[in-house]
């Protein structure tokens, strides 16, 4: 059974003359012949051969509706416990809520959205540098107020609880990727398919997910969701495609967990 709103998300116009980077029509989220570099028409040298659009079916099976549910309600116990009572092992939790979240939020759609191009990598390079500078400027300012300690537990936590190595690669692979897929893709999906293109699912996907980050129990852990949610799901709505965001994820939170300033690594 194939819920609703678990169809592709309507990449529709949100401002003049935007024109989607990629050719989403075969699978329901765009106009026929529109790739990176179109025009409104799909005309120009850098539009190709028009795909098949059938929106109404997915390549390969769908998620039961209430896959997604649990997935939030497992970050919703599984952040609290791991994060702020700690009562399960951190990183083993983390692996398994990553394992989990990525199975539920799973739709055959999102395979366009993981295409990677040079273009779509590049533009997560770029943020994710950008996000860590402008965390790190942070973290000087922060230094004298009372969030400094709060910044020294999570660190404190992430790092002494497995190998640097090991916590790496979690990183990189398990965490970061699954949030994306959880967040700036089902849920931006079911937001933007209720609400329509516009800033309205950018604002609402991105408050909800500081908010279920928050229930981690650290107050920086839920500005820094926010900061970056924002920034993640901007990227997700303007390309198409979750590939910024997971590059980008995943490149600030491995540079955050190596090097801060004023904390030792």
């Amino acid at each position: 059974m194939v819920h609703p709103t678990d169809q592709p998300p309507p990449e529709a116009p949100f401002r003049p003359g935007w024109v989607p980077r990629r050719d989403l029509s075969w699978n329901g989220s765009g106009r026929v012949g529109q790739l990176d570099g179109a025009g409104p028409d799909g005309a120009g040298p850098s539009a190709g051969p028009a795909r098949p659009s059938n929106p109404a079916t997915p390549r390969g099976p769908a998620r039961p509706p209430w896959a997604l549910p649990a997935a939030l309600i497992a970050m919703a116990v599984v952040y609290p416990a791991a994060f702020w009572f700690q009562v399960v092992p951190f990183w083993s939790a983390m692996v398994a809520f990553s394992a989990f979240s990525w199975w539920a939020a799973w739709h055959p759609y999102l395979r366009v959205r993981l295409r990677p191009t040079r273009r779509l990598v590049l533009t997560g390079l770029l943020s994710g540098v950008a996000l860590y500078l402008l965390f790190l400027a942070g973290a000087l300012v922060v230094r004298e107020t009372p969030l400094w300690p709060w910044v020294e537990r999570v660190l404190e936590l992430t790092r002494t609880t497995a190998p640097a190595g090991l916590a790496a690669l979690v990183i990189v692979f398990a965490t970061s990727p699954s949030e994306e897929v959880l967040w700036r893709g089902a849920v931006f999906a079911r937001l933007t398919r209720r609400y329509g293109a516009g800033w309205k699912p950018v604002v609402l996907a991105t408050v909800a997910y500081a908010g279920f980050v928050a229930l981690s129990g650290s107050v920086v852990l839920a500005l820094a969701a926010l900061v970056c949610g924002a920034v993640w799901t901007r990227q997700r709505q303007v390309t198409g495609s979750i590939v910024p965001g997971l590059v980008s994820h995943a490149l600030w939170s491995l540079l955050m967990f190596l090097w801060i300033p004023g904390l030792s690594p």
